[in-house]
C-alpha cells in the first residue's frame, strides 16, 4: 500500500496546520529553517514536438549544414522528418532538435542556463514494418477505377454497371485490376484503390429499341457547350462562398469555363463549394447517351484531390446528384494539354429528364483551378445490343476506397489493416476529407472503439488515412494498440533530454533534480514523501507490523511523524524540504525498543542516517518519480539531486546516481563523504 495515497487528506490540509502548531512543534531544535536558501533560477519542462516543428526541424539551415556533412543519404532522412513528422533514427533526432530549441519562435527559448527540456518526439524505428513501408515517401500508389475496369470484372460492355455489387464483388476483381492498371508496381508497393460499389444487384434488360427512335435529336446531339463565348444555358449554385471571393465559376475571355476558390487580391485559399449545372435534358427511351468535355487541373495539393474536388455529377430532374466515372483524368497539373474525359455512358438515364452538374470544391489549405470547355451529350452506339441492353433503373452506389499490398507477383490485402472511407471522416467532421495536425491521435481511438467493439486487449491495428501537413495530403498509417480497454495510438513516442549550457542546447540525458529547501514545495514535498513512503513499507510495517498510518496526533507511527510528513529513519522532511542528519533527532523520535542504534556514536549515526537516504530511500523516491529514466551505452547517464541537510545548520549537499538500467539508479557519490569513505555504499 502506497502511503502517499494514505496521508493525500492530511497532506492537502498542511497550510491549515500551520495556522494551529508552531512550526518547529515536532522538533524545536532546528534553527535555521526560517530563511531557506535560493537555488539558481533553472528549470526542467516537458515539451512535445508538434507537425510545425518537424518543418522547422527539416528546414533549419543549420541542420541541413549538419546533414550535408553526413552525405546524401543523411540529407534525404532530414527532408523526411517534416513529411514523416518522425526521425529515422535517435542519433537523427539528438543532433537535429537543439535547433529547434534555439529558435526564436521556441515557447522556452529564454530558459535560463542550467534549464533542460525534455523533449517528446516520434521515432520511425519505433513503428511496426508494416505503417514505416506504408509512410515512406512514394510507396502508396493511387488508382481509380475506370468504365473499362467494370467492363471487365462483369464480363460485358453492355450488361455492367460503374460500380461492383453483390454478384460482383470488389474483392474477387480488384487484385486482378490492379495488376493490369499497375504494371510498374514493385514488390512492398501499397495502392490506395477507389471505387464504387452498389448494396443490391441490378438487373439488365431490353429496355428499348426500333431503328429509327422517334425521340432523339435529328443531329443526334442533346447538348452541346463549347463556352466558347460564354457560359451558355448552363446555371451556377454557389453551395459555400465565403467572403471576399465574388464568384467562383467565371467564364473565361479564352474560351472555358473556369473555378476556383483563391482570392488573388489578398492571396487566400477558402472552403467554397459551387456548382455548374446544365440545363434540362430529355434523353431517348434507348438513347444511350455518351457525356464527353475537356477539363484541365492546376494548383490542387495531389491528383486524388483534384479527382475528390472537381467532379462531375447526374440528376433526374428534381432528384439527387449521383457521381459518374471518368474514365481519362488528367495525369499532370498545368494549362495545356486540354485533357479530353473519354466517353461516360449514361445509358441507365434512358427516358429520363436529367441534368450535369460539375461540381467544384476547395478548401482554405488549398485551392486548386479547374478549367472546362467541350460539354457534349450525344446519342450513343446504334448497335441494337448496346441500345437496348442496359440495366432496367439506375443502382445507387457508394464511392469506397480498399487498400491493397504487392509482394511482387499478386496484389493482396494486408491482414490487420483498416482504411478510412469518405463517411468516416465526414463522421470525424472533417470537411476536408482528410486529419491534420493532433487529429489521428484524437479521433483514431473513437473510430476503432466503434468499429471494433469487441476487440480484445492486446489487439493491434494498422489505420491507413489521408494527412494534411505541411501544405500537402498524403496517405499515412499508424498502429493502434487496445490496452486496458482503451484504443490508442502507438506514435513510436519516445523522450530525450536537452539542456542549455553556455547558451548552446545539448543533448544531455543527464539530470540535476533540485530539492528546494522551502515548506511543502515541489518538487521536494513529492520525493521526501515518496521517502517516507519506503519507510512505511519497508521498515515500519516490516518491524512493526500493526502500525497505523498517522492521524495528526502525537505520537507517530515507528519512524513516521504524527502528521505524515517526515520519517526519521533517513531524515526526510516533506514538511520542512530538507533531511535532518543529526542523531538526536534520529534518537529521540526512535520507537520505544528500537535497538538499531545501540552502541553506535553520534557521529556513526549521523553516518548511518546519510547512508539511508542516499542508498534506500532517494533511490526509491528517483525510481517512483523517475521511471523513464533509461542508460546510454555511449556515455555515462547521472541524475544528481542537489538538496539540503540539517545538522547544526542547514548545508547544501549533493547525491550522485548512475542510470544502471531502464529506472533504475546506483549511488555514484556524495558531498556528504569524503572521497573512498561510502565505498561500502556501492
Amino acid at each position: 500500500m502506497n502511503i502517499a495515497s494514505k496521508y493525500s487528506i492530511l497532506a492537502a490540509g498542511v497550510l491549515l496546520a500551520l495556522t494551529s502548531c508552531d512550526e518547529n512543534d515536532w522538533n524545536d531544535k532546528l534553527d535555521g529553517f526560517e530563511v531557506p536558501p535560493a537555488y539558481s533560477k533553472t528549470e526542467t519542462v516537458l515539451y512535445t514536438l508538434t507537425t510545425a516543428d518537424y518543418k522547422t526541424i527539416a528546414t533549419s539551415s543549420a541542420n541541413k549544414e549538419i546533414a550535408e556533412k553526413k552525405g546524401e543519404a543523411a540529407v534525404a532522412a532530414l527532408a523526411a522528418v517534416e513529411s514523416n513528422c518522425a526521425f529515422a533514427s535517435e542519433e537523427d533526432a539528438r543532433a537535429y532538435i537543439p535547433a529547434l530549441l534555439a529558435n526564436t519562435s521556441f515557447p522556452y527559448f529564454a530558459l535560463n542556463n542550467g534549464s533542460s527540456v525534455k523533449v517528446t518526439y516520434n521515432l520511425a524505428t519505433n513503428q511496426p514494418e508494416e505503417v514505416l513501408a506504408i509512410n515512406k515517401a512514394g510507396n502508396v500508389l493511387t488508382y481509380r477505377l475506370k468504365e473499362a475496369d467494370y467492363q471487365t470484372a462483369w464480363g460485358s460492355d453492355e450488361d455492367f454497371i460503374q460500380a461492383f455489387a453483390p454478384m460482383t464483388p470488389a474483392d474477387a476483381n480488384l487484385p486482378a485490376i490492379l495488376k493490369a492498371a499497375l504494371p510498374d508496381a514493385v514488390a512492398g508497393n501499397y495502392a490506395v484503390v477507389t471505387y464504387n460499389e452498389a448494396s443490391v444487384n441490378p438487373v439488365f434488360g431490353n429496355i428499348g429499341g426500333g431503328d429509327t427512335p422517334s425521340d432523339e435529336p435529328a443531329d443526334g446531339i442533346y447538348l452541346d457547350a463549347t463556352f466558347g463565348d460564354d457560359q451558355g444555358d448552363f446555371t451556377i449554385e454557389n453551395t459555400l462562398m465565403p467572403s471576399p471571393l465574388t464568384a467562383i465559376w467565371t467564364h473565361d475571355a479564352y474560351g472555358y469555363m473556369k473555378a476556383t476558390g483563391y482570392h488573388s487580391a489578398d492571396k487566400l485559399n477558402l472552403d467554397t463549394e459551387s456548382w455548374l449545372i446544365s440545363p434540362e435534358i430529355q434523353l431517348g427511351a434507348s438513347t444511350n447517351a455518351i457525356l464527353t468535355f475537356d477539363q484541365v487541373w492546376n494548383f490542387f495539393s495531389s491528383l486524388e484531390v483534384a479527382a475528390s474536388e472537381a467532379t462531375v455529377n447526374i440528376r433526374e430532374v428534381g432528384g439527387q446528384w449521383v457521381n459518374l466515372t471518368v474514365p481519362t483524368v488528367p495525369e499532370a497539373f498545368g494549362w495545356k494539354p486540354w485533357v479530353s474525359s473519354g466517353d461516360i455512358s449514361l445509358a441507365a438515364y434512358n427516358g429520363k429528364k436529367v441534368q450535369i452538374g460539375f461540381c467544384y470544391k476547395s478548401t482554405a489549405a488549398k485551392a486548386g483551378t479547374w478549367e472546362l470547355k467541350n460539354v457534349r451529350v450525344a446519342v450513343g452506339p446504334k448497335e441494337e445490343a448496346a441500345r437496348s441492353r442496359a440495366a432496367a433503373s439506375p443502382v445507387a452506389s457508394e464511392q469506397l476506397n480498399g487498400f491493397y499490398y504487392f509482394d511482387g507477383t499478386d496484389w493482396t490485402q494486408p491482414a490487420g489493416t483498416v482504411i478510412l472511407q469518405s463517411a468516416d471522416y465526414e463522421a470525424m467532421g472533417s470537411s476536408y476529407g482528410n486529419l491534420s495536425n493532433n487529429q489521428p491521435a484524437e479521433l483514431l481511438p473513437i473510430f476503432m472503439a466503434q468499429k471494433f467493439p469487441y476487440a480484445a486487449d492486446k489487439d493491434a491495428r494498422i489505420v491507413v488515412y489521408k494527412f494534411y501537413a505541411n501544405s500537402a495530403t498524403n496517405y499515412h498509417a499508424s498502429q493502434l494498440i487496445k490496452t486496458d480497454g482503451e484504443w490508442t495510438m502507438n506514435t513510436g513516442a519516445t523522450t530525450d533530454q536537452f539542456t542549455r549550457t553556455d547558451n548552446v542546447w545539448k543533448y544531455n540525458p543527464s539530470v540535476i533534480i533540485n530539492l528546494p529547501y522551502s515548506r511543502n514545495t515541489e518538487p521536494s514535498y513529492s520525493y521526501y514523501m515518496e521517502c517516507l513512503n519506503w519507510v512505511w513499507e519497508n521498515v515500519t510495517l516490516k518491524l512493526y507490523p500493526d502500525s497505523k498510518p498517522a492521524d495528526g496526533t502525537k505520537p507517530g507511527p515507528a519512524f513516521i511523524d504524527y502528521r505524515g510528513n517526515a520519517e526519521f529513519y533517513s531524515g526526510a522532511s516533506a514538511f520542512y524540504g530538507n533531511v535532518d542528519i543529526r542523531a538526536v533527532t534520529a534518537k529521540n523520535n526512535a520507537p520505544e525498543g528500537y535497538t538499531g542504534y545501540d552502541g553506535l556514536s553520534d557521529e556513526e549515526i549521523t553516518l548511518l542516517i546519510k547512508k539511508r537516504f542516499c542508498t534506500e530511500t532517494l533511490p526509491y523516491a528517483l525510481r517512483t518519480l523517475n521511471s523513464d529514466a533509461k542508460p546510454n551505452p555511449e556515455m555515462e547517464v547521472t541524475y544528481t539531486v542537489n538538496f539540503t541537510a540539517y545538522s547544526e545548520s542547514a548545508n547544501e549537499e549533493s547525491v550522485v546516481y548512475v542510470v544502471s538500467g531502464p529506472g533504475e539508479f546506483t549511488y555514484k557519490s556524495s558531498t556528504w563523504v569524503e572521497k573512498g569513505e561510502d565505498a561500502d555504499w556501492k
